[in-house]
C-alpha cells in the first residue's frame, strides 16, 4: 500500500508550510504495520512565532485554572461580606490657638478716631487682669476733663456743707426766737389779766387796760411769727429747699465726674483678663482700624482647633488622645478631646496638594494640649497641624 501523508490542520503539505510539525504516517510496508515519523521543526526560521506560541500557552493554563476554581466552587456557596471595619485613627487639619479662643482687642467705645500715643506692652509680653496696654491722643485732654470734674465736685460739695451750716443756723435763730416771744406773749397775758382785775375793781382807767390788751396782743402775733419761722426750718435735708438744691447739685457734679471718669478710661486699653499680648496691628501714631489694636489670649493653656470632615465625627468622643504634627514644631504635641461643635460648617482649613478638598463640611472639635504640649505650642499661636485621633476600640 503506498504511503500517504496526513497534514493537521489542513491538507496542505510540508512544502507549503514550512518550518510547522507535521506528523506522517507510512502505511505502505509489507507487515502492514503502520511507522509514525515526527517531522523536524524548525524554529530558527521564525522566532517570533515560537514567543507567540508561549504566550498563547501561558494564557490557555492561566484560563483553566480560573476555570476550575470557579467550578470548585458552587453557586450561593461564597463568604458573607463583612461590616465596615471602622477606622484605627481620625485625621484632621487644626490650628493652634490659646485657651478661650484668641481675641482681637478693639479700640475703647471712648477713643473715637485717637491715634495711638503710647504702647505700654509688647508682642510675648504676659500681663495681669486689668494691666493697661495701650494709651490714645485723646488721653490728655479726658484727664484735663476729669480733674475739671472733680474741682466742681469739691465747689458743689462745699456749697451743700454751707447750705447745711446755714439752715442749722437759721433752725436754732427761730428757735431762739421762739422761746422768747414765748416769753413776752406770757409776761404780756399776765400783765394784761392783772389790768383787767384792777379796772374790774376802778382801780385803772380804761385807757390803761386798752394799752395792756394791745401789748399782750403784739407779744401773740410775734409768738406766732417765731412759731411759723420755726417750722418752716423744721425737719431734715429732705424738706429743706436750700439743703435740696444743694444736694441735686453736688449729684449733678458727681454724675460729670463719672462721666469724665468713663470718657478718661475709654481713651486707655487694659488687659480683660491675665493673659499674653500676642501680635500687635497698631503702632504709636496710627489710628487703629477694623483689624483691632493688638491680639490677646491666655497661652498658659493652649488647645487646638481641628475641622474633623461630617462623615468621622460619629467615631469622636470627648477624651480621646489626639497627636498634633507640623514641620516647625520637630516634635509631636499631645493632648485629648476637650469639646466637640454642634454645627456642621465649610471648611477653612486646607492642604497644600492641588487635589486638596477644599469644599467639605466639617465639624469644629477643640483638643486641649498638656502642660508640656502647651509650653512648648505657646509660642507658636496659629501655626497649622495634622491631627491624628487615635479612636478607642470598637466592642464587637
Amino acid at each position: 500500500m503506498p504511503a500517504e501523508s496526513l497534514a493537521c490542520p489542513s491538507e496542505a503539505s510540508p512544502a507549503a508550510l514550512p518550518g510547522l510539525p507535521l506528523l506522517v504516517v507510512d502505511r505502505g510496508d509489507a507487515a502492514g504495520a503502520p511507522r509514525a515519523e515526527s517531522a523536524s521543526v524548525d524554529f530558527a526560521a521564525a522566532p517570533w512565532r515560537a514567543a507567540l506560541a508561549g504566550a498563547a500557552l501561558v494564557l490557555l493554563l492561566l484560563g483553566a485554572a480560573l476555570a476550575g476554581r470557579s467550578w470548585r466552587t458552587a453557586p450561593g456557596t461564597l463568604a458573607a461580606t463583612p461590616g465596615r471595619v471602622p477606622p484605627a485613627q481620625v485625621l484632621a487639619l487644626g490650628r493652634l490657638a490659646p485657651l478661650g479662643e484668641l481675641r482681637v482687642l478693639a479700640a475703647p467705645f471712648g477713643a473715637g478716631d485717637a491715634p495711638v500715643a503710647e504702647l505700654h506692652v509688647r508682642e510675648g509680653q504676659q500681663v495681669a487682669a486689668g494691666a493697661r496696654l495701650v494709651t490714645f491722643g485723646n488721653s490728655a485732654a479726658r484727664q484735663a476733663a476729669l480733674q475739671v470734674a472733680e474741682r466742681q465736685l469739691a465747689s458743689r460739695e462745699a456749697a451743700l456743707l454751707q447750705a447745711e451750716r446755714e439752715v442749722s443756723s437759721a433752725q436754732a435763730q427761730v428757735a431762739a426766737e421762739r422761746r422768747r416771744a414765748e416769753l413776752v406773749a406770757r409776761a404780756a397775758t399776765l400783765e394784761y389779766q392783772r389790768w383787767e382785775a384792777l379796772s374790774a375793781q376802778d382801780f385803772v382807767s380804761p385807757t390803761a387796760l386798752d394799752q395792756r390788751r394791745t401789748q399782750r396782743d403784739e407779744a401773740l402775733e410775734l409768738l406766732a411769727r417765731a412759731q411759723a419761722g420755726q417750722a418752716r426750718h423744721a425737719g431734715d435735708a429732705a424738706t429743706q429747699p436750700d439743703l435740696r438744691l444743694a444736694q441735686k447739685g453736688v449729684e449733678a457734679a458727681r454724675a460729670e465726674l463719672d462721666r469724665a471718669r468713663q470718657d478718661l478710661a475709654g481713651s486707655v486699653l487694659r488687659a480683660p483678663h491675665e493673659g499674653t499680648v500676642i501680635a500687635l496691628r497698631s503702632r504709636v501714631g496710627e489710628r487703629p482700624g477694623a483689624s483691632g489694636v493688638l491680639e490677646f489670649g491666655d497661652t498658659r493653656v493652649m488647645t487646638a482647633e481641628l475641622e474633623v470632615h461630617q462623615d468621622e465625627v460619629r467615631h469622636l468622643r470627648a477624651g480621646l488622645p489626639v497627636s498634633l504634627e507640623a514641620p516647625a514644631l520637630g516634635t509631636r504635641l499631645q493632648g485629648h478631646i476637650s469639646q466637640i461643635g454642634l454645627s456642621v460648617g465649610r471648611q477653612r482649613l486646607t492642604e497644600a496638594s492641588p487635589a486638596a478638598n477644599t469644599d467639605a463640611r466639617v465639624l469644629r472639635v477643640t483638643v486641649q494640649l498638656d502642660p508640656a504640649s502647651s509650653a512648648r505650642a505657646r509660642s507658636l499661636v496659629g501655626l497649622e497641624l495634622r491631627a491624628r485621633i487615635a479612636l478607642a476600640p470598637v466592642a464587637p
